[in-house]
């Protein structure tokens, strides 16, 4: 029976009909116990019983308690209460979940490996796939096939296959253009409603694995578990944002600002599961860098060691990365064969199921051949198509068609190329800083391209080639990292800022510096040049995990005039940033809305302007601050209260 029939019925726990969670019996914080005691040299009338016994020197008959001038030190039996961390590495082609049940050193993490679908097999990730039929309900997703694929394995009619869903949860997706271009939604259906769908089966399987591992510790702590779910580190704030609503609305959590889920970047889960699993051995202020290679994209971050213990480190560079994964070999593949299909085509031999046969089956194959790819020079490829075709035009014999190592290479290079460069241009980073990198580790599904791991060994500046290392675990190191981030500290201390982050203000109105278009009066009589920004963090600063980036401001509103105040955050990812908001190199970060009505007016500055018009002057702070899961929280602050405040909300 396929995982979605047999669970379909049954429907998950509203938050509200949640087991409660146990009684918090045992205090997460370790301590030494101790006894101390002292005696009085005083009279003993004023000492308890045992101490006058002991003070008169009378030892005829020994205390019931024996009380010693020394302090005793007794063992630190202190108990860590465990937590259940579960991490999800949602990828653009496959995704895998970790779990952890214990704390400190004791604690392992376990990767899910059963899943619908694989029979007897066994496998860390499964397609990020979701099937629906005509009316918009879910049939199959992942592995699970079983009422979606006819006979032939073709679809069944009506079923609708969504894959890579989730580069359209970034707000810039067109970058993913090849892939993105003919994807198709269920009607009346939002990328974030798909990958919300998937992202619930995830949790409907984690939900009875664990239940499997655990037993009643899991009923028991579901209401408690901490989620780490990862997202890749050239995402912007909008990305980042539809994936937590995503994830709230698969059931994982009841809000977005729930704090028991936390994002956490592709390459960071990645160094923090090296660093922690003994895969570096560096020094304070040594340097290593991740390449974190998945499907979708190709993320990298370098980072230096700042403690050695406990354990942290700060990022060295900005993070970069590109939509080079490992789909857009898969595409270029493609493209080779829908040029032999159209040569067949021209010949009159084919029609469109044979052609659509010949898809999948190419389709298919690439992705079994690209990991183990090696060009080897005269080898050929023999791609079954299941037709009893030749047609030398197409190379195409016997139902093969064949394809030479150099095609294959081809198909690779344009991503592999991008790769290369990115990894020059991070070590020109570092160098930059007078430093060198220990270590280049290749993490994700793409990372274990043995043609990209060569390339690259082969291409970058000499003295880094036998610096570069593919950790055992490499392809669920992300998972795997996501749940160590929630069994120790956190190991990130500081971030360097990707983008500029500010808010529009008025300046006072300078003739023949500022657009005439932008002069408006203000209620004090002066002159204001509107679109004018304040820039609260400039591209490229060092932020602290938690540090607030404070700005104060003002604003001038007449007596009469409502009091609910809408403000808008703005990024900009340039170098430079441009002077006015209206540039469209300046894009919406966050909303931020106030509503000051039942605020008394006597805690308002009362001003009359130069054309008697009486107005208020209200002075207020806007605070950014970083947390830990590299998301940006933003707070309306009046007079030391919190007003307003937003994660991210996005127009």
């Amino acid at each position: 029976m396929s995982f979605f029939v047999k669970f379909k019925k049954h429907k998950d726990l509203a938050a509200s009909d949640r087991p409660l969670p146990p009684p918090n019996i045992q205090p997460r914080l370790t301590s030494t116990l101790s006894t101390v005691s002292s005696l009085s040299d005083s009279s003993t009338h004023s000492l308890p019983p045992t101490y006058e016994y002991l003070a008169s020197n009378n030892y005829s008959e020994p205390p019931m308690n024996r009380i010693l001038r020394q302090p005793e030190e007794a063992p630190a039996n202190s108990i860590a209460k465990p937590i259940l961390i579960v991490g999800i590495d949602f990828g653009t082609t496959n995704s895998g979940v970790a779990y952890s049940w214990a704390t400190g050193a004791d604690a392992r993490e376990v990767v899910l490996s059963e899943w619908t679908g694989l029979g007897n097999m066994s496998s860390y990730k499964i397609p990020t796939v979701i099937y629906y039929d005509s009316s918009g309900e879910v049939v199959g997703w992942g592995a699970d096939t079983e009422n979606v694929l006819a006979p032939g394995g073709k679809l069944k009619p009506g079923i609708i296959k969504v894959e890579y869903f989730k580069l359209l949860l970034q707000r810039n997706y067109n970058r993913y253009s090849d892939l993105t271009i003919n994807l198709q939604l269920p009607p009346g259906k939002t990328a974030i409603d798909v990958a919300a769908d998937y992202l619930s089966l995830i949790r409907m399987t984690m939900r009875v694995e664990l239940q499997k591992a655990l037993g009643n510790i899991f009923i028991r702590e579901e209401q408690n578990i901490k989620y780490f779910l990862t997202v890749p580190a050239i995402w912007d704030d909008a990305g980042k944002s539809a994936t937590r609503l995503a994830a709230v609305q698969a059931g994982f959590v009841d809000s977005i600002n729930d704090s028991h889920l936390s994002l956490i970047t592709e390459p960071e889960a990645a160094a923090i599961f090296c660093a922690k699993r003994g895969v570096l051995e560096l020094k304070s202020d040594e340097s290593f860098l991740i390449v974190d290679c998945g499907g979708g994209t190709v993320d990298l971050i370098a980072y230096e060691v700042e403690d050695e213990n406990p354990f942290t480190v700060r990022e060295c560079t900005t993070g970069t990365g590109a939509a080079c994964g490992s789909t857009t070999i898969d595409a270029n593949f493609m493209k080779l064969v829908r040029t032999r299909i159209q040569i067949m085509n021209e010949l009159g031999l084919l029609n469109s199921v044979k052609e659509a046969k010949i898809i999948d089956r190419c389709r298919e194959e690439i992705v079994k051949e690209k990991q183990g790819f090696k060009n080897v020079h005269g080898k050929e490829i023999h791609i079954f198509i299941g037709l009893d075709i030749d047609c030398p035009q197409a190379q195409v014999a016997g139902g093969y068609m064949m394809f030479q190592s150099a095609h294959i290479q081809e198909a690779f290079e344009p991503s592999v190329k991008a790769v290369v460069a990115l990894v020059r241009d991070q070590i020109t980073a570092v160098e930059a800083q007078h430093k060198q990198l220990q270590a280049i580790l290749v993490v994700g599904g793409y990372g274990a391209s043995a043609y990209l791991f060569d390339t690259l060994k082969s291409q970058v500046p000499p003295a880094y080639s036998t610096r570069i290392m593919r950790p055992m675990d490499s392809v669920s190191a992300i998972v795997r990292g996501a749940v160590v981030t929630g069994i120790y500290d956190r190991v990130l201390t500081s971030r360097v800022c990707r983008k500029h982050y500010m808010m529009m203000t008025l300046q006072r109105f300078l003739p023949g510096t500022h657009p005439e278009e932008y002069r408006i009066k203000a209620p004090d009589g002066g002159y204001r040049c509107k679109n004018t920004r304040k820039i609260f963090l400039e591209k490229g600063q060092r932020l602290t995990i938690g540090e607030q980036a404070r700005v104060e401001f003002f604003r001038q509103v007449l007596v009469n005039a409502p009091r609910i105040f809408e403000d808008t955050l703005y990024t900009c990812d340039l170098d430079r940033c441009p002077e006015f908001i209206t540039d469209p190199a300046i894009k919406v970060f966050a909303l931020l809305t106030t509503d000051l009505s039942q605020v008394p007016v006597t805690d308002f500055e009362f001003c009359t302007g130069i054309n008697g018009d009486a107005f208020y002057k209200i002075h207020f702070d806007v605070v950014l601050t970083l947390d830990g899961g590299n998301e940006m929280r933003a707070e309306w602050i009046f007079k030391g209260n919190v007003m307003g405040h937003v994660r991210t909300k996005f127009s």
